[in-house]
C-alpha cells in the first residue's frame, strides 16, 4: 500500500497469525529470472553468484518480515482478550514484547476504533501521539475500511528518519473491531543487517526500492528516502529511466543502464537484477548491481 506522503509521527501497525504465510510474497530462495533482455556482459559466473547472493538475501529478509509480523498479530490477539483500555496498565505488557521484538523496531502504538491513540511505548516518543486522533492517516482509514493487516511503504517521521509500519486490527470476542495496533520499524536496518555481509569483498552493491523508485536501502544512507534517480537526470540516461519503469512493473529481471560509479566520478555501465521482497500486498524491489566497464 502507499503511506502518505507529508511527514507524519512514527505509526501504526495489524490481523490473524493463519494468513502470514500467504501474506509474505515471496519465500526463500525462490526467485524468477523474468529479463528484460539476456545478460550482455557475458560473465556466467558473475551472474550466477549475483542470483545466488539476491535468492538469499531474498529469503533471509523476508523470514525476518515474517517473524516481526508474527509478533504483532499475537499482540492483536492479546489486545483482544483483554481489551484496548487505556487506563489499563497491562497493555503495556504485550505492546512492550512487539516493539523489542526486532532491533528495527522504534515505536508502537494502540488506536481506539476513533482514530484516537490510547497508549504508546517507548514513553519518550510517543508521549506527544498519546489521545491524539490519527483517524485521518491512510494507513488508518485502511485499515479500518479492509479489516485487515497491512504494511507501508516507508514514512517519513517527524524526528527524522524514515519507517514503515506493520498494523493489525484488534477485535472483541464478539469480532466488533475495536482498534488497532502499530509498529513502527526501519526497513533499511533489516535489509543492511543481511545486505552488508552478503557482499563485502565483492564488486556487488546491493539496494532496495519502493514500486515508485524511492530508496529504502542504500550503503549510503544519506539516500534512504530519496528517489532513485532525479527527473533532471532523465535526459542525461534515457537508459536509467527505462530500467526503472520495468523494475516497478516486474516482480524480477534483469537490465543495465549506464550511471555515475559509486563516487560520482565517472559515468560506467552497469548491470542490475532484482527481485521482490515484502508482504500483505507491499512490494520492494531488492536490487544487487555490478559496474561492468567505463561507457564510451
Amino acid at each position: 500500500m502507499k503511506a502518505d506522503t507529508g511527514s507524519i509521527t512514527l505509526f501504526i501497525p495489524t490481523l490473524i497469525a493463519a494468513v502470514l504465510i500467504s501474506s509474505v510474497i515471496l519465500t526463500a530462495g525462490c526467485l524468477q529470472t523474468e529479463q528484460s533482455s539476456a545478460p550482455v556482459s557475458g560473465d556466467a559466473k558473475a551472474h550466477a553468484e549475483m542470483l545466488r547472493i539476491l535468492g538469499t538475501l531474498q529469503g533471509d529478509i523476508n523470514t525476518r518480515l515474517l517473524a516481526l509480523d508474527k509478533t504483532a498479530a499475537e499482540t492483536a490477539a492479546e489486545l483482544s482478550d483483554m481489551g484496548l483500555d487505556a487506563s489499563c496498565a497491562c497493555n503495556y505488557v504485550p505492546l512492550t514484547t512487539l516493539l523489542y521484538a526486532d532491533p528495527s523496531g522504534k515505536t508502537v502504538i494502540a488506536v481506539g476504533r476513533d482514530g484516537t491513540v490510547l497508549s504508546g511505548l517507548p514513553a519518550t516518543k510517543t508521549e506527544t501521539l498519546i489521545g491524539r486522533n490519527l483517524g485521518n492517516q491512510t494507513v488508518v482509514q485502511e485499515l479500518f475500511t479492509t479489516r485487515q493487516a497491512l504494511m507501508s511503504d516507508i514514512i517519513p517521521l517527524e524526528q527524522g528518519g524514515y519507517a514503515s509500519v506493520i498494523e493489525y486490527p484488534v477485535f472483541t470476542k464478539e469480532e466488533k473491531l475495536t482498534g488497532l495496533v502499530s509498529l513502527a520499524f526501519a526497513p533499511d536496518e533489516i535489509i543492511g543487517q543481511y545486505a552488508v555481509p552478503a557482499v563485502e569483498g565483492t564488486p556487488y552493491t546491493i539496494m532496495a526500492v519502493q514500486t515508485d523508485g524511492r530508496v529504502l536501502y542504500d550503503a549510503d544512507p544519506q539516500k534512504i528516502g530519496t528517489k532513485f534517480f532525479h527527473e533532471s537526470l532523465h535526459d542525461a540516461f534515457p537508459d536509467i529511466s527505462k530500467f526503472a519503469r520495468h523494475y516497478a512493473g516486474n516482480w524480477s529481471g534483469y537490465g543495465t543502464y549506464a550511471f555515475y560509479d559509486t563516487g560520482f566520478g565517472r559515468v560506467v555501465q552497469k548491470e542490475a537484477y532484482w527481485t521482490t521482497i515484502g508482504m500483505h500486498g507491499t512490494e520492494w524491489r531488492l536490487i544487487i548491481i555490478r559496474e561492468t566497464g567505463e561507457t564510451a
